[in-house]
């Protein structure tokens, strides 16, 4: 068997206890892919013995999805049945908890679909629960993103190795990600989230208006591949590690309706929310994107007062085409720093799955912001969050940029400048 029943029993303590620090009486949603019925059972085992009132399991089959685009036409793939809102808002309602395990089984699925019908799918789905999709990223109800291997996944990841020893080999790689493989994973857990509120309370005392990223490396055109700088709104808040706050309860009490929670396992980023209109420059991406969840090798962007108004992705040009058609997707929601000491990045492997690859580089993100990024921006109106730069959108879209030669230099309100990044990594005055 490739995961020992302590594995499983000490993953699904894990993310139960520190990922969405599930509480007694509140109910809770998993989704995954019905190769994963094991883990999810586990969870499910998990989430009771916590004192969950209720827990409701969803196999989302991409072969599913897949029959349907090659057999519907445009219209018919609009069409999301009414209980589907219905559902995702009583999970909003009734704040429940969520977890998506990820880990395809068949991770080449994706790019045998026409981006066009992804697309339709996509946004249909996400206009249908955005109340709910919205409630969590404003961090009002907590979830979490985990991963758990699959050997077509695995054998991606390690293309030397047959299926049956990339597995486990990749199984391994996870459990060493994740702390698995420590004595006391949820102490580990906390030493590092510790480092991480300590970087970003750096960040937050700073009072930085502006990132500028630079990377020397050239891209195949000869320039920098990296020249990019991204204002921020003028009340930025620093996030990452755990959701650092909680919402309070509607009733004025004052007391936090939502426990602090860790939203991806793993996480290694500090992230805000850019101005939407305050990003100029270019780069290109250093890891594969997945727009639609379709695999995009390598991507060139550039920026005029925020917007994407020229972009290269080679032989995937269509489905970034496909991507940027969304309201709001040509426009950033997020920027990120991970310094490149991270676990992941230094595996030197590429992953192949952004919540992998998302924490071994900084990155940005396009279209939906967290309105956590702007100070009170949990609390305010889509109006009144427009006004102050935060992008809205249908989709969020993560890009990674990082590289071991990205400088980051942060400008900040007095005029001076600060080094936040030499390399990749952050600088002793991020760190002090």
């Amino acid at each position: 068997m490739l995961y020992s029943d302590r594995d499983l029993e000490q993953y699904a303590n894990l993310l139960i206890r520190l990922g969405i620090n599930l509480q007694p009486g509140q109910s809770l949603d998993i989704r995954t892919e019905p190769v994963h019925r094991q883990f999810a059972l586990a969870l499910a085992s998990a989430a009771y013995d916590a004192g969950a009132k209720f827990v409701a399991i969803e196999y989302n089959d991409m072969r599913l999805q897949s029959i349907r685009a090659g057999k519907c036409s445009d219209e018919e793939l609009e069409h999301v049945p009414a209980y589907i809102e219905a559902i995702a808002n009583e999970r909003k309602d009734d704040r429940w908890a969520a977890i998506s395990v990820v880990g395809e089984e068949d991770p080449s699925l994706p790019a045998q679909i026409d981006p066009n019908k992804l697309r339709i799918l996509q946004t249909a789905e996400y206009r249908a629960t955005m109340a709910w999709r919205s409630s969590m990223m404003e961090m009002k109800q907590q979830w979490n993103v985990a991963a758990l291997p699959t050997p077509a996944w695995a054998q991606k990841v390690f293309p030397n190795l047959s299926a049956k020893e990339a597995l486990p080999r990749f199984w391994e790689e996870i459990r060493r990600i994740i702390r698995l493989d420590t004595d006391d994973p949820l102490t580990a857990w906390q030493t590092h989230l510790s480092h991480l509120a300590a970087a970003r309370s750096t960040l937050q005392s700073k009072q930085v208006r502006a990132l500028h990223f630079y990377d020397p490396a050239p891209g195949p055109d000869g320039q920098p591949s990296t020249d990019l700088t991204i204002g921020l709104t003028d009340r930025p808040l620093w996030a990452g590690g755990n959701s650092g706050l909680g919402t309070e309860a509607d009733d004025g009490s004052g007391a936090s309706a939502t426990p602090v929670f860790v939203p991806n396992i793993p996480t290694e980023e500090l992230f805000t929310t850019p101005h939407r209109l305050r990003v100029n420059g270019w780069t290109r991406t250093s890891r594969p994107s997945f727009p639609f969840r379709r695999e995009v090798a390598e991507a060139w962007f550039r920026f005029e007062d925020g917007m994407v108004v020229e972009f290269s992705a080679g032989d995937d040009q269509e489905t970034y085409e496909q991507f940027f058609d969304v309201d709001g997707t040509r426009f950033l929601g997020e920027v990120a720093l991970v310094d490149v000491s991270s676990p992941i990045f230094e595996s030197g492997l590429t992953y192949y799955n952004t919540l992998f690859d998302e924490n071994a580089a900084c990155h940005i993100a396009f279209g939906k912001a967290y309105p956590i990024g702007l100070e009170g921006g949990a609390d305010l109106s889509e109006k009144d969050l427009v006004e102050a730069g935060v992008n809205n959108s249908d989709l969020h879209l993560d890009v990674m940029i990082g590289t071991a030669t990205l400088d980051v230099t942060g400008q900040l309100n007095d005029g001076t400048e600060l080094a936040i990044m030499r390399e990749g990594r952050y600088t002793p005055d991020v760190l002090a």
